[in-house]
């Protein structure tokens, strides 16, 4: 298993990941093809077993343009959960970022999604803010939650 940084050859393994994680919830192609058109800020780290994608981090740095690093999605193959994928693509992610000079992490999640609220958590992640009305598909609030380091 390992960790690399997104390549376009990656692009329709994660397309199909992310459809098999978020179902009718999943980001559209016109969305994606905007992410892919700024790969200098949109970082995605991928977790490979193998040539399989297995799980992946997506985060926006917005540098010293806002000076704080969005985390933007994640998801892992419904077969690998429960394998501490989304900590180890945290720890690569907050490592790499402060090696940028980069503090200030930010992220929402939906008030059901407990596993990912555990991995906020767990890296020591505290909720402000909850957003009524945050998401569709289906509505449901948000819980925003930062991190400084």
């Amino acid at each position: 298993m390992e960790i690399v940084k997104f390549n376009l050859k990656d692009k329709n393994e994660l397309l199909e990941l992310d459809k098999e994680c978020f179902g009718v919830g999943c980001w559209d192609n016109e969305l994606w093809q905007s992410i892919l058109e700024d790969l200098e800020h949109n970082i995605i780290y991928l977790v490979k077993q193998n040539t399989e994608l297995i799980a992946y981090l997506m985060i926006y740095n917005w540098g010293k343009e806002r000076n704080y690093v969005k985390i933007t999605n994640m998801g892992t193959k419904s077969s690998f959960r429960g394998q501490k994928l989304a900590h180890k693509l945290f720890e690569t992610m907050l490592s790499e970022m402060k090696k940028e000079g980069m503090r200030d992490f930010r992220g929402e999640t939906r008030v059901t999604n407990y596993p990912m609220q555990k991995v906020f958590n767990d890296f020591d992640f505290k909720n402000v803010e909850t957003l009524e009305g945050y998401y569709d598909n289906p509505t449901e609030d948000a819980l925003r939650y930062h991190l400084s380091i």
